[in-house]
């Protein structure tokens, strides 16, 4: 017995259908900060973007490259020393940092870095 000819095999339709459960964001916002208030800060800008489809995350989000790479925009919330001060949010780790700046590698054309409120401010405005 023979197999069928590659003519023949080449003949049968395979019809796929593949799902996905990974929601498609329009803007996302990621903390630094990879703890509970690094959340709370990333969800607090998510709100202020006008419009459906702002995503909130920390920067070990295992979905993280995911998103990113759907988003049309992306906020990173990194706050320095003085503007941490100032109640821009909590400051992360040079760990968290530098773990994120390797997850972020090749993906820089729609990403921001803000590391003062004003600069986040300007960000979430140029959305609207």
């Amino acid at each position: 017995m023979s197999s069928p000819s590659l003519a023949a095999r080449a003949d049968t339709t395979v019809v796929e259908t593949h799902t996905t459960s990974v929601r498609r964001p329009e803007t996302v916002v990621v903390s630094v900060r990879t703890d509970d208030q690094g959340a709370r800060e990333a969800a607090r800008w998510a709100e202020k973007v006008q419009g459906a489809g702002a995503t909130a995350l920390v920067s070990t989000d295992a979905q993280l490259e995911t998103q990113i790479d759907t988003a049309s925009r992306v906020l990173v919330l990194d706050p320095g020393m003085i503007a941490s001060w100032r109640g821009f949010g909590a400051r992360g780790t040079s760990r968290d940092r530098l773990q994120l700046v390797a997850r972020l590698a090749g993906r820089s054309a729609h990403v921001t870095w803000a590391s003062t409120g004003t600069q986040a401010e300007e960000w979430v405005h140029a959305a609207a």
